[in-house]
């Protein structure tokens, strides 16, 4: 029994440890980071955007803020550092700041322009390497600087970051923009052909009731990288034509003209997938693209009566601006020669043998590829509504 005892009594030394815990109210819960450089100096400038507990009230209290005066009082504080490395800027931090950072609630890491211009591999890499980072936040491009897009009031969300970061994962969700993880950032930066790609905040001023003017954040592009340097942007139907190869495709609408000219139809994706299919000849390279989508006509504003005829014809219209829209992507992409899709990496799959060859000349190789794009799609039966209202 004495040895029991014991036992117990030393154990405890072991398990009732909690050396390294921190309370809450000595905690700064960070909701997102923007990145920018000085232009003058080349400093690391950063900002954090730091949740006020006190500040966000309980769901079921009908307000995410705190009320006074009428307004709503911000439930976030922006701290704002710098140093010659973001590491030091990250420790400069805690020469004014009052509460230590707590990361794993970030949401968001936003990257001035300029910044992403001249390179994201060190403020990436330190993300990567610092412990407390989420990988799966996301990776976003400020059309300027980054800390004005933590500035900004953006939608119902009294915590911003919270905001854009559904703004993002909305718009992937509906198939108009890629939402991009750090994790899926980094793993593109790693491959020597695949050109990394990342969602573009834009600030525009929005008039609300009384006439009364805010800045809100909001998605207008796709930058594209070659390495770590941003070299260009895609617009809305290139971002949408890259989605459809890279079986990026949720649901969403493919906005089509009705046969008749008469108006338009609008067919929502219920399902779709594709994959890309490599052809290495006589040492030339052809890649297949194949679409398989399936959807509803959930609009129609032309005269015609829905018939099998009419479906047929909405099919082939789909088609051909799924086919447009991929078509525009590539065009771009071979204008930056920058592999967004991953061919190098679809081909590096299936023909290792021949690789190592063509991977030290993808460069070169990349912009005369061969592109086949092959869609197939079904537009499901409308129940009984087939008459047009208004007849022709």
């Amino acid at each position: 029994m004495f040895a029991v005892v014991m036992l117990l009594i030393l154990f405890s030394g072991f398990i009732s440890g909690c050396w390294d815990s921190r309370e809450l109210n000595q905690l700064g819960i960070s909701s997102g980071a923007s990145f920018d450089i000085d232009p003058e100096t080349g400093d690391a400038l950063m900002t954090y955007q730091t949740i006020i507990p006190s500040k966000v009230k309980s769901s079921t209290s009908g307000s995410s803020g705190e009320q006074t005066g009428g307004e709503i009082s911000p439930a976030v504080m922006l701290y704002h550092t710098r140093g010659a490395t973001w590491i030091e800027a990250l420790g400069n931090y805690y020469t004014h700041g009052d509460r230590i950072q707590f990361y794993p609630d970030d949401k968001l890491n936003i990257f001035g322009k300029e910044l992403a211009k001249q390179g994201l591999y060190s403020p990436i890499q330190a993300i990567v390497r610092f412990p407390e980072t989420r990988p799966n936040s996301l990776v976003l491009i400020a059309q300027d600087k980054a800390s004005d897009i933590l500035a900004a009031q953006d939608g119902i969300e009294t915590i911003q970051g919270m905001g854009i970061a559904r703004e993002i994962k909305l718009s992937a969700e509906f198939s108009n923009y890629p939402g991009v993880t750090v994790i899926e950032f980094a793993n593109r930066l790693m491959s020597k052909t695949t050109a990394p790609i990342a969602p573009i905040l834009s600030i525009f001023e929005d008039t609300g009731m009384e006439g009364k003017k805010s800045k809100k954040a909001g998605i207008s592009g796709t930058a594209v990288f070659k390495r770590d340097k941003m070299v260009g942007e895609l617009n809305k139907q290139e971002s949408r034509g890259l989605l459809w190869a890279i079986n990026k495709i949720k649901k969403g609408i493919v906005l089509v003209d009705a046969p008749d000219g008469s108006g338009k139809a609008s067919l929502s994706i219920s399902q779709a997938k594709s994959k890309i299919q490599p052809e290495l000849i006589d040492g030339k390279i052809t890649i297949t693209i194949e679409i398989e989508e399936e959807g509803n006509l959930t609009e129609y504003n032309g005269f015609q009566n829905l018939s099998d005829s009419l479906l047929k014809q909405l099919e082939e219209r789909q088609n051909e601006k799924i086919k447009s829209d991929i078509m525009a992507a590539i065009e771009k992409s071979i204008t930056l020669n920058a592999d967004i899709f991953g061919f190098g990496e679809a081909v590096h799959r299936k023909y290792k043998k021949d690789w190592p060859d063509l991977e030290a000349r993808w460069e070169e190789i990349y912009p005369s590829i061969d592109v086949v794009i092959k869609v197939k799609t079904h537009v499901n039966e409308n129940g009984d509504i087939t008459k047009a209202v208004i007849p022709q």
